[in-house]
């Protein structure tokens, strides 16, 4: 038992570990995507006849707020993050998913630290930015190609060969690719997120409470409410405006850039915003219900190992 639990707290750790480094990528990798973004498209392939005076001081005022060198050091710490977040991920997989698993991850960290390596040896360039979207998009690919060896199931074939095609496909660019791997951090850290949540509890709550129902009806309303003010509401000429307006007396949040102004507008604004409230207190409780299950139900080492063996389902 003093093993076991010995293990768990040390699964624990590595999961907090994980988890803070993919909140630290979250940041990195969008500056990354925007800087790679600016540098590699606005500032470049700009033609430099259509440029006019005005034109030439916003180009000069991107270069220096968007110069390569910070590129570089956003892109390197970026690289890193996700490098120690792979290897994290290898060692605390290693007992559920084997050791063709942790050797994947320990690969995968190693070609995200060339990748963060590379600009800097290089500099932030055609030539290196084209390099590092091919080895981080290999070590992706790999990944795919290891789910596919290890699940010969159609369902685990399917989505995997899309996305080779999609991991492929960004390899062309940096943009592209810097966007793609910011993707992958979320999705990492959502698998985290989600593997300690035991959702046959979960299931049976929403079950209980007619959750389904009452968020597909407030769906209905959001929808069928945004319809009628687009064609009702002088401030609201499209739907996307409506819609948003709707979002606002839902989520109670009230932001004040649209308003209803019509006594019809007004109407519907109450109808959806009480019903708003409805959903609010719902959520609530069956968040409050599901961790007094949770925490009432006996921990068991089964229910342990089905928390630590999330689906490896992220590119």
């Amino acid at each position: 038992m003093m093993a076991k639990s010995i293990t768990r707290k040390a699964a624990n750790s590595l999961m907090i570990g994980e988890s803070i480094l993919n909140l630290i990528s979250l940041p990195l990798g969008l500056v990354s995507f925007g800087m790679s973004f600016v540098l590699l498209t606005v500032v470049k392939e700009l033609p430099t006849e259509q440029i006019t005076e005005e034109g030439a001081e916003a180009v000069e005022q991107l270069q220096q707020i968007y110069d390569p060198a910070t590129a570089v050091v956003f892109l390197c710490l970026f690289f890193l993050a996700l490098s120690a977040a792979r290897i994290v991920r290898g060692f605390r997989l290693r007992e559920n998913k084997g050791e063709g698993f942790f050797r994947l991850s320990a690969a995968q960290a190693a070609a995200f630290l060339v990748c963060g390596l590379l600009p800097l040896l290089l500099g932030y360039t055609t030539t290196s930015t084209l390099i590092v979207s091919v080895i981080s998009a290999m070590a992706l690919i790999a990944g795919r190609i290891f789910a596919v060896v290890r699940d010969h199931r159609v369902r685990t074939i399917i989505p995997n060969v899309l996305a080779v095609v999609g991991i492929g496909y960004c390899a062309i660019d940096l943009v592209f690719m810097c966007g793609l791997l910011f993707l992958v951090s979320v999705f990492a850290l959502m698998a985290i997120v989600f593997s300690r949540i035991s959702f046959s509890v979960l299931r049976k709550i929403v079950v209980k409470t007619h959750a389904a129902e009452i968020v597909f009806g407030l769906l209905l309303l959001i929808v069928t409410f945004s319809m009628l003010l687009t064609f009702f509401e002088p401030n609201m000429g499209n739907f996307k405006d409506a819609l948003w307006y709707c979002f606002a007396i839902v989520t109670t949040i009230g932001f004040g850039d649209l308003t209803a102004v019509t006594d019809f507008g007004r109407v519907l604004s109450v109808i959806l915003g009480a019903y708003g409230i409805i959903v609010v207190a719902l959520i609530t409780s069956i968040i409050v219900n599901f961790y007094g299950e949770m925490k009432a139900s006996p921990e068991t080492d089964s229910g342990d190992a089905a928390g630590e063996n999330e689906q490896d389902q992220t590119v």
